[in-house]
């Protein structure tokens, strides 16, 4: 079988920590932010880390921002049953299990409740219908509000972790971006000139404030205008607890207590996509501390020195192995580049495919052992 069966196989390098899993992130880290595309598993290998953190002691908490929503599935809840509240899901080993799901229009309901100056700015907030057009689905609300919602978790004394499912690929750095964006939008001369607050004689700023209103009302009607000044002026007396937040969630993002995990499955797509996500981490000067390779169809070479696999190849009857083979090996191709890319300090742990979507326990069960690191690394060589 020369030439069909050779056991060469693509170079790969091992990876620092990777032979004890993510144990030490999830121990050490105050927050696990996990980034990947569609259908890779992402959200299972968010829950599955939020697990392990519990089954090792601590009291951790999951939180989903995709809007699949499919974090209770993967948990084997029922449709429905997982809200903006978290939700203890139990005690697993000597720690806890809790997950919970953004919900926009309850953390900006929160956030104004929590920071409006007395009951009357907070009702004129809420009932008016740019905050309500903003909080319900305005473009970038949703990535941001989720950082509203990890500074609340993190912060929160029944959690010791804060395990974050982002949404698929490209939206997952908006979330990143999200507090840089609000402190931004808060120096823009636009909201500066809508509330009145910017430098200069008190006319000209008059002027140049009624001609961009009366632009913006041409274009949009003066009933959308109206209510956007009235939010922004009301906004003023948030905007210093706004700041705040923003200001600690990129501290908490770009230090030590943050922890971004990169999953990907060995198709060529969501490889690209997981190196794309790469470049965007890289891009704001931060690193994946792991890569989870999911989806992996397990490889007949591991557990066999070259000269058994041979033989085994070799046998009669043996097509089966040897298409398992072949694909094993085109998913080590199809991944080995990402895998280079790695920083020397990141882990790498690789999750072999199961029959079924994860959807119960026993599918999380496999999900959490891999990431704990008892799926062999690297394959032999």
């Amino acid at each position: 079988m020369t030439g069909t069966t050779s056991t060469s196989q693509p170079r790969e390098r091992t990876v620092t920590g990777s032979s004890t899993g993510l144990d030490e992130l999830v121990l050490s880290r105050k927050v696990i932010v996990c980034l990947g595309s569609g259908g890779v598993g992402k959200t299972t290998v968010s829950a599955s880390l939020a697990r392990r953190a519990a089954t090792l002691g601590r009291r951790a908490v999951v939180i989903t921002v995709d809007p699949a929503r499919r974090l209770g599935d993967a948990m084997g809840l029922e449709s429905g049953s997982l809200g903006p509240e978290p939700r203890l899901i139990g005690h697993t080993g000597p720690g806890e299990l809790w997950a919970t799901m953004l919900d926009p229009r309850a953390t900006f309901d929160r956030v104004v409740a929590e920071h409006s100056p007395d009951p009357a700015t907070r009702a004129r907030i809420t009932s008016n219908n740019f905050y309500r057009n903003l909080a319900e689905g305005l473009s970038g609300t949703q990535e941001y509000l989720a950082t509203e919602e990890l500074f609340a978790l993190q912060d929160d004394p029944r959690f010791d972790l804060v395990v974050v499912d982002t949404p698929p690929s490209g939206n997952a750095m908006d979330v990143l971006d999200a507090p840089g964006r609000l402190v931004r939008l808060f120096d823009n001369r636009v909201y500066r000139l809508l509330t009145g607050r910017t430098s200069g004689p008190v006319k000209v700023v008059t002027r140049a404030a009624h001609r961009f209103v009366r632009l913006v009302a041409s274009a949009v009607g003066a009933g959308v205008v109206d209510d956007a000044i009235e939010f922004f002026t009301l906004f003023e007396d948030l905007e210093a607890g706004f700041r705040a937040r923003a200001s600690t969630v990129r501290e908490i993002l770009s230090g030590d207590l943050a922890a971004f995990v990169l999953v990907a499955s060995p198709r060529r797509d969501t490889v690209r996509e997981a190196e794309q996500l790469l470049d965007g981490l890289e891009e704001r000067r931060l690193h994946p501390d792991a890569l989870v390779v999911n989806l992996l169809h397990p490889d007949p070479s591991i557990p066999l020195t070259p000269e058994q696999l041979e033989e085994a190849l070799d046998r009669p009857g043996a097509e089966a192995l040897r298409r398992l083979h072949r694909r094993a090996r085109a998913e080590r191709l199809a991944t080995g580049e990402l895998i280079s890319r790695l920083p020397p300090q990141s882990r790498l742990v690789r999750i072999p495919i199961l029959p079924d979507d994860v959807h119960d326990s026993s599918g999380l069960d496999h999900v959490t052992r891999c990431l704990g690191g008892a799926y062999p690394a690297t394959p032999s060589p």
